[in-house]
């Protein structure tokens, strides 16, 4: 009785103990402890847990380390499915990114439960994408091969170089080198990755046709037919030797040999042919199996980013056994990808483990494994920063007039006084190649000789990578015409935008319309708007035509050129307007038309209320060796119709020949017809024959280029234009021309 009190005091002892403890303890929401241990007692019986936080990645898995005394049963919930999941025997599953409480609860028979809860962070997994540099020939379609772990999206840098689709299809479209920039989009278990390569494309090469006749070769497996050698077995019929007694029939009984046609039944036995089947058990003789694999240790086994090496792998083998053979697998295809022949490609500085299976076993015995070897390779990265600032070829002065040109038999060195391209930096740093040496061919030193007439693009490239960590090589390419230009050659380059013409047209009409779009003369008044006319289009495309072409071929007749802008050049009652390097098109380049509005001469031309109708010609040329160059023609005139075409080249000052190809190139009409207008109304010879001025001296001012004041040129032509006195310091200067270029560019 006495001791049943004593028990009975200690564990009111014990409780009270347990509650005073309790509560010296404060608790505050949102606070983790880690590795906490708790102990509860009951009963004067008592559980231990421990258990800490955990750190888990996306799409992995961790055990928790729980442990209770007492042998009691644990059990686990987790708080968000959606970010960590865990089973019974404690193991949590990442999911995705973020945090997650897991309760852990030990049970025991007559021991109070113990529950505790532990913080999960989910991170995501960092992902790399798997793909290669490519080296691709004009027409070619490849598709990249990228691997991630999330979908990618793709972009080009030079679509007019190789285009690439969603799905990672590349189109190689003329020479040249684009980079490649691939993308991983993020997601719950991953993080986003980005990695650029580089795509070459070359000129096609034709194939040599040599390989089709390998292909008769084939047919030797089927001389094979050494099984039908096996109907040797139908020898066997010398069992059937039966009929030596059909021969017993000494009794002169010969008939019965005729009978003995029967053993000539026994073809049935070249029904044995079904040891022609057997042709499928041949192989097994060819099957080679290997016996021994390694991978060589040599005495330089680090790797250097751009510098492909092959694995040193060694076998024995029963058979034939190439290197084709085995399965190559890299642990990281981001540091070094390694292809089907066994060649190491590395791509970053960093480690990679190279594994190497053979595709058959070691032995024919059945449940015989193939052989695998692994061995771990060292990347570093090799550069030289000495180009970090990039490569290139200089162009000439005059690319937009002239082009980058070399002569048949001529060389030329573009970076030739550079003291960054002398020739020992070249040949130490840099590598250069001809997409067609054919038509041009360049060394190592970066000098350039023409072949043959025709297009080449060359490239440099540094041989080693530009920083650090090896990644990245600087690379340009410059596209060059080999030879003297021919006038069909410029001819048939010729272009027209009529968008930027008609542009143009209304762009002008604006103008007369409107005093206050002018920038200049907004006091004057408005002025009535010209009609379009497609039978003058014909005459301000020749001339525009004729401009580009001698001022790449030459050929200018005396007093045709025009002193301040050659692209500008016209007559009469034209106003023109040109210049070279220009990119705008369309109606950005119409839009330029507002210049003829900026200077007294071209604005009386442009408001002359005698002209009725106009068109508007914008002719250029461009192509892949620079050269871009555009002339703006305006023809007006009081009559439309259908004039003589006899008369359009008489007064153009142009060859005659030169006049049709013009008018053939664009499809014009040229029919000799004479205008539609009445015989009074058309113009005088006289008075179609205004000299071609170059200076703005004589007949309608030839400025090509905004003026920097209202009153920069002077109208001599137009009837009813009050003249203008200009001050010497007031007039045009070639610095306009320059101004305007640096607006329309």
């Amino acid at each position: 009785m006495k001791g049943m009190k004593n028990n009975k005091l200690k564990a009111l002892a014990v409780a009270l103990v347990l509650t005073m403890s309790a509560g010296a303890i404060p608790t505050t929401a949102g606070i983790e402890v880690p590795a906490l241990t708790t102990t509860v007692e009951a009963a004067a019986k008592k559980i231990t847990l421990k258990a800490s936080s955990k750190k888990v990645y996306a799409g992995k898995t961790v055990k928790i380390n729980a442990k209770a005394t007492k042998r009691a049963k644990l059990s686990y919930k987790t708080s968000n499915k959606k970010i960590a999941t865990v089973n019974s025997k404690g193991v949590i599953t990442g999911k995705s990114a973020g945090t997650a409480k897991i309760t852990i609860t030990a049970k025991k028979s007559k021991y109070k439960t113990v529950k505790k809860t532990i913080t999960v962070k989910v991170v995501k997994q960092n992902q790399s994408i798997a793909v290669v540099n490519q080296n691709l020939t004009v027409g070619q379609n490849k598709n990249l091969g990228a691997k991630a772990r999330t979908p990618m999206i793709y972009k080009s840098s030079k679509p007019k170089v190789v285009t690439v689709d969603k799905k990672g299809n590349l189109r190689a479209l003329k020479t040249g080198t684009a980079k490649i920039i691939i993308s991983a989009k993020a997601s719950g278990m991953y993080n986003k990755a980005s990695k650029t390569i580089a795509v070459t494309v070359s000129k096609a090469v034709a194939s040599k046709p040599t390989t089709p006749t390998r292909k008769p070769e084939a047919p030797k497996p089927t001389a094979t037919p050494v099984p039908t050698k096996v109907p040797e077995p139908t020898k066997a019929p010398e069992p059937t030797k039966a009929p030596d007694p059909t021969a017993t029939p000494e009794p002169t009984k010969a008939p019965e040999p005729m009978a003995t046609p029967e053993p000539t039944k026994i073809p049935e036995l070249t029904a044995t042919p079904i040891p022609t089947a057997t042709p499928t058990e041949a192989p097994k003789p060819e099957v080679s199996y290997v016996t021994d694999l390694y991978i060589e240790k040599t005495s330089n086994d680090t790797l250097c980013v751009g510098e492909p090496k092959e694995c040193n792998i060694k076998w024995k083998a029963t058979g034939n056994t190439t290197r084709k053979d085995f399965i190559y697998v890299s642990s990281d295809p981001s540091v070094a990808t390694i292809d089907e022949n066994g060649t190491i490609t590395p791509l970053k500085a960093g480690k990679v483990t190279i594994t190497v299976t053979s595709k058959t076993p070691f032995s024919s015995s059945k449940g015989a494994d193939c052989l695998s070897t692994s061995k771990k390779y060292t990347v570093k990265a090799q550069y030289n920063d000495e180009y970090a600032g990039g490569v290139g070829f200089k162009d000439p002065e005059d690319v937009a007039t002239k082009g980058r040109n070399v002569g048949i038999g001529e060389t030329i060195n573009p970076n030739e006084g550079i003291s960054e391209y002398s020739p020992e930096k070249a040949e130490k740093y840099l590598t250069f190649s001809s997409s067609d040496p054919s038509v041009a061919t360049i060394d190592k030193y970066g000098n350039i000789t023409g072949v043959s007439k025709g297009y080449v693009t060359f490239t440099v490239k540094t041989k080693l990578p530009v920083e650090p960590t090896g990644t990245y090589y600087k690379e340009a390419s410059a596209t060059y015409h080999v030879g003297d230009y021919t006038y069909e050659e410029i001819l048939n380059g010729l272009t027209m935008d009529t968008v930027a013409g008609q542009t143009a047209h209304e762009v002008m009409n604006d103008l007369r319309q409107n005093p206050d779009h002018r920038n200049f003369f907004k006091d004057y008044p408005s002025y009535p708007t010209r009609e379009w006319a497609d039978d003058m289009l014909r005459s301000a495309t020749a001339r525009a035509s004729r401009n580009i072409m001698c001022e790449i071929l030459g050929g200018w007749n005396e007093g045709e050129k025009s002193s301040v802008n050659p692209l500008a050049s016209h007559k009469g009652n034209l106003n023109g307007y040109g210049g070279a390097g220009w990119e705008a098109t369309g109606e950005e380049l119409g839009k330029a038309a507002s210049v003829f509005f900026e200077d007294i001469g071209h604005f009386g031309n442009e408001t002359d209320p005698s002209d009725k109708y106009e068109a508007i010609a914008v002719v250029q040329y461009k192509n892949a060796a620079g050269v871009n160059l555009t002339s703006m023609i305006v023809q007006a005139g009081q009559y439309t119709g259908k004039a003589s075409i006899t008369d359009e080249v008489r007064i153009s000052c142009m060859p005659e020949s030169q006049y049709y190809d013009i008018c053939n190139h664009f499809g014009f009409d040229i029919d000799d017809k004479q205008m539609t207008t009445t015989e009074e109304e058309v113009p005088s010879d006289g008075e179609n024959e205004a000299t071609i001025f170059t200076d703005g001296s004589t007949d309608t001012v030839d400025i090509t280029a905004p003026a920097e004041t209202a009153d920069a040129g002077l109208q001599e032509e137009t009837e009813g234009v009050e003249e203008i006195e200009i001050a010497p310091e007031e007039e045009t200067d070639v610095d306009a021309v320059s101004d305007v270029d640096e607006i329309i560019e």
